[in-house]
């Protein structure tokens, strides 16, 4: 069995147990494990101990039962496992900022950390064939846009952390952004018949750690309006993440996640370079199934061409952006490299300057309570990642290094050390040397903990 059916087999038993006591070595023997390697292998697919991630789905479901039902709050408390009224509160505040009496009387919008679906990470989907899984239908295509689409609505900053979606919790800002959307939209004017709402995401001049998230309706043509904005799809070549699930509730809380992540590694897979948005497509529903489409515009071969001809990596008064680098790069590694260690350490990217001879010019760093992460050296098709290894990471790091792929075994091999440190300089070339890097930088970050569940 692969690892990841293993955990996925441990989630789904949570998933129906979630108001019975956990036990540790039970949830290991469902997923046929160690306690030991259990709780490592789950923390690595799932981004949570276990203890943190049963908490928070158990915090979802109290919670979709403070607005569905008419439940004492404390009777709800001890059904998804919390001792008292006092301990249901701080835990549910601790996650999402509110109350649960202050949640059950409002119309906020909640985000919740959703149980992940494994499939979708490791699952081979062809190109316009459906991927059926727990509830819902993806499909991944391409498609040619001849003329560009117009887009009218209100748009917000939201923080980077909301945008991963199902990894986050307290109060949505995308929430409240389309419930003030809906409550002008009778405002306005030339809007098309086919009711298709979107969303669309893009850097544009948010500031650090946040992005712009523009709530719209489809429009005849761009009229400017005060307190409203417009988007122009341009035309041009997308990829783009057909969406169907069986009700609208699952289509924006659990299904969107899943799509989001099955999307982004099915572009990985093909190789293919995406521009600097996204939109989110919402068709009429009926009420046998919701629709939505996920579009990510693809960059031609001029438009990298265009980035590579304009920023030189050696000019040290040029200072690219991440995007630029990614494109510099292409090569999807990169960008998964930098995705995960946003996501799993929330670092932020830093680009630095270097004159040292090792690699000469710009690069990206990352670190986290101060301490170095990785450094990133772009080159062109690949890139190299800097990764030291001191003495604390040393025995851990050589306990796995016969699972490691030949060639970063000889490159630790060959690499001398200096004050007790090895300074590897790994070319990311490859899926298999890009796992390994991550498993260098996991231990780099690594913390022993307790795992206690109710």
């Amino acid at each position: 069995m692969y690892a990841w059916k293993s955990i996925q087999n441990t989630l789904n038993y949570i998933e129906k147990h979630l108001s019975e006591k956990m036990d540790i070595d039970v949830l290991a023997k469902e997923g046929n494990l160690s306690s030991y390697y259990f709780q490592r292998l789950f923390k690595r697919l799932v981004k949570q101990s276990v203890s943190e991630y049963v908490r928070f789905r158990r915090l979802a479901k109290a919670s979709e039962e403070l607005k569905n039902s008419d439940q004492r709050i404390i009777d709800i408390a001890l059904e998804y496992g919390f001792s008292n009224h006092a301990n249901f509160t701080r835990a549910f505040k601790e996650a999402y900022g509110i109350t649960p009496e202050e949640y059950r009387s409002s119309d906020i919008i909640l985000n919740h950390f959703i149980k992940p679906d494994l499939r979708m990470i490791y699952a081979e989907a062809e190109e316009d064939v459906p991927l059926i899984t727990e509830g819902i239908v993806v499909e991944m295509t391409r498609r040619k846009l001849d003329e560009p689409r117009t887009f009218i609505g209100i748009k917000g900053e939201v923080p980077e952390t909301e945008l991963t979606i199902g990894r986050w919790t307290g109060i949505s800002t995308i929430g409240k952004l389309w419930n003030e959307f809906h409550s002008q939209k009778a405002n306005l004017l030339n809007l098309l018949s086919n009711n298709i709402e979107s969303a669309i995401i893009y850097k544009g001049d948010a500031r650090e750690g946040r992005f712009i998230y523009m709530v719209s309706a489809e429009t005849k043509e761009c009229v400017q309006l005060e307190k409203y904005d417009c988007f122009i799809l341009p035309k041009g070549e997308y990829v783009i993440c057909c969406l169907e699930a069986e009700n609208f509730e699952e289509l924006i809380n659990v299904a969107i996640y899943k799509a989001i992540m099955f999307m982004t590694n099915w572009v990985k897979s093909q190789n293919l370079i995406c521009g600097d948005f996204t939109v989110e497509m919402y068709y009429r529903t009926s009420a046998d199934s919701s629709y939505m489409e996920l579009w990510l515009p693809l960059s031609s071969q001029k438009n990298i061409d265009e980035i590579k001809e304009k920023w030189d990596k050696v000019n040290g008064t040029q200072k690219p952006s991440l995007d630029m680098i990614k494109t510099f790069v292409n090569n999807p590694l990169f960008e998964d490299l930098c995705r995960f260690i946003q996501e799993e350490y929330q670092s932020k990217p830093v680009m630095d300057y270097s004159r040292c001879s090792m690699q000469y010019g710009w690069n990206v760093k990352y670190k986290k309570a101060g301490r170095s992460l990785c450094t990133l050296y772009p080159m062109e098709g690949y890139f190299i990642a800097l990764i030291v290894i001191g003495e604390r990471e040393k025995i851990e790091v050589e306990w796995i290094l016969p699972c490691c792929t030949e060639y970063v075994q000889q490159l630790y091999s060959e690499t001398k050390a200096g004050m007790g440190q090895k300074w590897l300089m790994i070319n990311v070339t490859n899926e298999a040397i890009l796992k390994d890097v991550k498993n260098f930088i996991d231990i780099r970050r690594s913390k022993r903990k307790n795992y206690e569940l109710k």
